[in-house]
Formats: structure tokens, C-alpha cells, sequence
């Protein structure tokens, strides 16, 4: 008779330590956590690289024990670092994209027409008068001075372009200058240099003005106008130096103004030209003092004239 045989002795239980795994698990999870969190990722750097370095030690230690939870503490260590990078992206470009679209808000073009409505039928811009000379100091720097004209009682050019050539007897343009200034109604003045000459001779200059269909009805911060008070002019045996006083009759404060200063001798004759600017003139009937340079020195009886524009 045969008997059934005695069942077999259950396993031992796995008595080697299970710390180190359950810990590597534990930081793995927390570090995780913190991956999820925008621009804090580097946090979780620390945290899951030490869950992973015990996680492989206790795979690879057979001493150790809970190989389960080193298994998972090195799976969620990998996917930790791979979502602290992906998130760290994602917050990055979505930060710069809401920055430049803010920027772009908050920007104008400075060469665009501005505020107003476009005027259909405005005049061109009128040249009034033209003068250049040959620098005293620099033979190869030659000064110009351009009056212009806007007959247009309603309408302004904003940023509108002025470009001064200078030409030789045989019509060669040997240099130009470009300008941008808001023309309001009436005359304003440019001046500037010409650097490229070299040793040709300017006999003329041709000016070329915005194109009328850039006029608009007013300038972006309002339409306006300036006077000028009475010019006072110093100098020594170097410079001249000439000054005075704007007043803007506007409904905002206006900055950077620039005043273009021209020279004239007893005769009328244009001898020069210069510019500077007013940081802020004050809306209504605000004054502003301003200083213009010659860099040389003009003669006691020589006349000034004022001309400011936005």
C-alpha cells in the first residue's frame, strides 16, 4: 500500500535587508514629483540620481534585498530625469514666446506713419532752400543744410524720409544723406555732414522727399505746434554756441525734440548748420531750453535761426 508522500518544507523567507531598495523607491517617487514642477526640475537632479545609484546597487548586490522595489526605483529614477528635461523645455519656450509677445505689444514702428488718418490728396513736401560748404578743419567733410516746406495745413509726414545728395558738375552723386523727422505744417530744417566726398567737389544737392501718400492727419502723439523765443549766442576762439527757448503747444509731453540751428551771415546767406534736442517739452504751452554747437567759431554779426520738429 502505497503512501502519499510527506508535502515539501515552504521556501525560507528572503531575511536580506530590504532598506536601500525602499529607499531608492521613496526618492525616486519624491524626485519625480518635483520634475513635474516648472523650472524647479534641477531639484529633482540630486534626489533621483542618488534613487538611481541605489537602486542599481541594490539589483546588483546580492546581499541586498526587495529587488522589486529596486526594479521600480530605477524605472521612475530614468522617468524623472526624462520629465524634469521635458518640462524644463516646455516652461522655457512658453516663457520666451509670452516674453516676445509682450515685447511686440508694447513696440511700435518707429518708421511707420502714426496715429492719424491718411490724407488722399496732400501736397509733396517743398524744398525752400539748400546749402553745403566745406568743413574749415577737414577738407574732406563737407556740411549741408536743408529747408523744406510742408503746404499742407492738415496734414503731417511722421518719421517722413528726406534724402539730401550731393553732386558734382557732371551729375555723379558722390554722397547722401537720409533724414526722418515728423514734418508738421510749415517749414522745418535738417542738417548733417557728408563723410564719402573725398577730393570731388559738391556743386548741388538734390533732396527727395517722402511720398505725399505718407501724409496722415496727425502725428501719433498728437497734433501740435512750437515757437521759438529769441536765440542767444556765445563763443570763443573753438565753438559758437547757440541757445534759446521752445514752446509746444500739444496735448501730450513730447521727447526727444529735435531744434536743427542754422547760421546765416548779414546777407541772408546760409554759413552753417547744426542740431540737438530737448528731452521732454511739457504738453500745453510747455517751454524747454536747448543748446546747439557750431564747432568753429562764427562771426559776431552772424543770424540765427530755429527750427524744431518731432
Amino acid at each position: 500500500m502505497a503512501y502519499p508522500g510527506s508535502p515539501s518544507s515552504p521556501g525560507a523567507p528572503d531575511t536580506r535587508p530590504k532598506v536601500l531598495a525602499i529607499v531608492a523607491l521613496a526618492a525616486a517617487i519624491v524626485g519625480l514629483l518635483i520634475a513635474f514642477i516648472p523650472f524647479f526640475g534641477w531639484l529633482s537632479a540630486p534626489v533621483l540620481l542618488a534613487a538611481l545609484v541605489m537602486a542599481i546597487i541594490g539589483l546588483a548586490v546580492k546581499s541586498q534585498g526587495g529587488k522589486g522595489f529596486s526594479i521600480s526605483a530605477l524605472i521612475i529614477s530614468v522617468l524623472g530625469g526624462i520629465t524634469a528635461i521635458v518640462v524644463t523645455i516646455v516652461a522655457t519656450l512658453f516663457t520666451t514666446i509670452s516674453t516676445i509677445e509682450t515685447i511686440d505689444d508694447g513696440m511700435t514702428d518707429p518708421l511707420a506713419p502714426g496715429g492719424g488718418e491718411p490724407v488722399a490728396s496732400a501736397e509733396p513736401i517743398q524744398v525752400v532752400e539748400t546749402a553745403f560748404g566745406q568743413d574749415t578743419l577737414d577738407p574732406g567733410l563737407w556740411w549741408y543744410v536743408v529747408i523744406v516746406d510742408n503746404p499742407n495745413p492738415d496734414a503731417v509726414f511722421e518719421f517722413g524720409e528726406i534724402t539730401t545728395e550731393a553732386v558734382d558738375a557732371s551729375g555723379t552723386i558722390l554722397d547722401s544723406s537720409t533724414d526722418y523727422i515728423t514734418m508738421l505744417p510749415g517749414q522745418v530744417a535738417v542738417s548733417g555732414s557728408f563723410y564719402e566726398v573725398g577730393a570731388n567737389e559738391i556743386i548741388a544737392l538734390e533732396v527727395i522727399g517722402p511720398d505725399p501718400a505718407e501724409a496722415v492727419s496727425e502725428p501719433s502723439t498728437g497734433a501740435g505746434t512750437f515757437s521759438v523765443g529769441e536765440l542767444a549766442a556765445t563763443g570763443d576762439d573753438y565753438v559758437t554756441e547757440v541757445s534759446g527757448t521752445v514752446t509746444g503747444e500739444f496735448p501730450v509731453d513730447q521727447e526727444f525734440v529735435g531744434v536743427t540751428v542754422v547760421a546765416r551771415d548779414p546777407g541772408g546767406a546760409i554759413i552753417g548748420g547744426t542740431s540737438t534736442y530737448i528731452e521732454r517739452l511739457p504738453a500745453d504751452g510747455g517751454s524747454a531750453r536747448f543748446e546747439a554747437i557750431f564747432f568753429t567759431p562764427l562771426p559776431a554779426d552772424t543770424v540765427y535761426e530755429a527750427y524744431p520738429f518731432l
